[in-house]
């Protein structure tokens, strides 16, 4: 342990300073404060392995998959004990999240552009940290067009430039945007497609609440809904490649109509 992180470590468990480092690993030790064994996520400061018990991480539920869906995350942490003789120290990124919300989320107000970090990402949103603050972004607020799985787009680690359209810190309401700083590819979409217009697509989901399929077009990300007329026997299979028919366009609600022509 070098002399210089030594200082760093002492210095944020006396002062409270708030360090920063990525969760790189899990393991399971024994936690003296606790007295028992549970799951650690590993960050490296340095030459120093720092250990952040589960119970630390303010997260909501003390297990290794919650830690797993870290993995890759960058974090705030303040030190409460170091052993210089094994080179490992133990933190709480609880107490740098309470200290960095305290300091930093009164300032904030709406329309505020911020970076946030990327904590982990589900299948339909994003888990990001707000200055100590963790929100969770939807699928819908992120881009302009749609998304089929956000793990295609965004990792654990990453900062993301998003716009505070609502925040009331005594009620608990943060929400946050993502797409205010992507440009909207349905504002000039007539330039590239028109009613009537038959273009080929892949198909790429199929929505619970509406009958038919998802269609990305080709050379674009631009999505339509596709009726399934009943001429056809079945519906067509995830990434089939399809022709369709463009019947209508809404550019104000980000939605593109049209129906099947055939399977290609």
């Amino acid at each position: 342990m070098s002399e210089i992180t030594v200082k760093e470590l002492i210095r944020s468990k006396e002062e409270k300073r708030i360090l920063t480092g990525k969760i790189s690993g899990i393991e399971d030790e024994y936690y003296k404060i606790k007295n028992e064994i549970i799951p650690c996520a590993i960050v490296w400061y340095e030459d120093t392995k720092v250990l952040i018990p589960a119970t630390h991480l303010g997260i909501s539920k003390i297990n290794k998959s919650m830690i797993r869906g870290m993995l890759g995350a960058e974090i705030d942490f303040i030190v409460i004990d170091i052993d210089t003789i094994s080179n490992i120290a133990i933190a709480s990124r609880r107490d740098a999240m309470q200290l960095r919300a305290e300091l930093e989320l009164p300032k904030l107000k709406v329309n505020d552009a911020v970076r946030v970090r990327i904590l982990a990402v589900g299948i339909k949103h994003i888990l990001v940290e707000l200055y100590g603050k963790e929100v969770i972004i939807k699928a819908e607020n992120l881009q302009h067009t749609y998304i089929v799985n956000c793990k295609d787009y965004y990792i654990p680690g990453q900062y993301l430039k998003v716009r505070i359209k609502d925040i009331d810190i005594q009620k608990n309401i943060f929400e946050l945007s993502a797409k205010d700083f992507i440009s909207n590819p349905y504002t000039n979409i007539r330039k590239y497609i028109t009613e009537d217009g038959e273009y080929t697509g892949k198909v790429i989901a199929f929505p619970k609440n509406n009958s038919g399929v998802i269609v990305q077009l080709d050379k674009t990300n631009i999505t339509c809904l596709v009726r399934v007329p009943a001429r056809f026997n079945s519906y067509p299979h995830y990434f089939d490649n399809v022709l369709i028919k463009i019947t209508e366009i809404k550019e104000n609600k980000k939605m593109i109509y049209g129906y099947l022509v055939r399977i290609i």
